[in-house]
């Protein structure tokens, strides 16, 4: 895949109705404390990485509420289902690090230290490679449309090796960093820098996740023009 970084970074904007999505998108994103608007943004983004599969030219609106829920929900459980080791990893090392420190004692304190360390590297490790294969997972469910697609280890392993969708994994990642730089800076102005950062945070995640679905479908041989057998409606 030949990534051409303008149409990349400006492909949200490629609707009429951009800056309604991007609004709907933040607002859900600010609202995402009440569970159920989180469920319906984990959805869009599902439906944004199966625009990146079929490479549409525009962004997916919010719409069919019922089936973006549905899908956001499926899509949240993969993420967890993909990151129960990290996470495991997290608990016992932290977990056991805290307690170590609680002993008070000079050495306890310090072996506490040295795990507490040792186990938040380790975590954050574990968290982006297994990040890297969930996205491949959520990429396949975009497409498939079922919850047992996003463990197809026949689809994920020659996915996961293909350089078609790691250099777009990468500049997906770049676009997260620097939407996350961007949203920093604005937290530089008082409660309104931050609340607009959450729809910068937005819009980089919809440009994130288009790239992160062309990725997959080049290196599975997808396109616009390929028959795809996705169902939305199943799961």
């Amino acid at each position: 895949m030949a990534i051409d970084l303008e149409r990349v970074v400006t492909y949200p904007t490629n609707s009429d109705d951009w800056i309604k999505t991007v609004l709907i998108g933040g607002v859900l994103t600010l609202l995402s404390v009440l569970i159920v608007p989180a469920f319906l943004v984990y959805g869009y983004v599902v439906r944004a990485l199966r625009a990146g599969i079929d490479d549409a030219e525009e962004p997916p609106i919010f719409d069919d509420w019922g089936t973006l829920l549905k899908e956001g929900v499926i899509a949240f459980v993969i993420v967890i289902v993909y990151q129960l080791i990290p996470l495991l990893v997290f608990a016992v090392t932290v977990g056991g690090s805290l307690a170590a420190i609680g002993t008070g004692s000079d050495v306890g304190a310090g072996a506490g230290i040295a795990g507490l360390l040792g186990g938040l590297a380790l975590f954050t490790v574990l968290a982006l490679v297994f990040g890297y294969v969930t996205l491949i997972g959520l990429a396949n469910y975009a497409h498939v449309g079922t919850f047992g697609s996003a463990f197809d280890i026949d689809v994920i392993r020659p996915v996961a090796t293909d350089g078609a969708y790691a250099i777009p994994w990468l500049y997906g990642v770049g676009i997260l960093i620097a939407a996350a730089v961007v949203a920093g800076l604005l937290n530089i102005v008082p409660v309104l820098g931050a609340i607009v950062g959450v729809f910068v945070t937005f819009y980089g995640q919809v440009a994130a996740a288009w790239v992160w679905g062309r990725g997959f479908g080049d290196a599975r041989g997808l396109g616009g023009d390929a028959d795809a057998d996705i169902d939305p409606a199943i799961a």
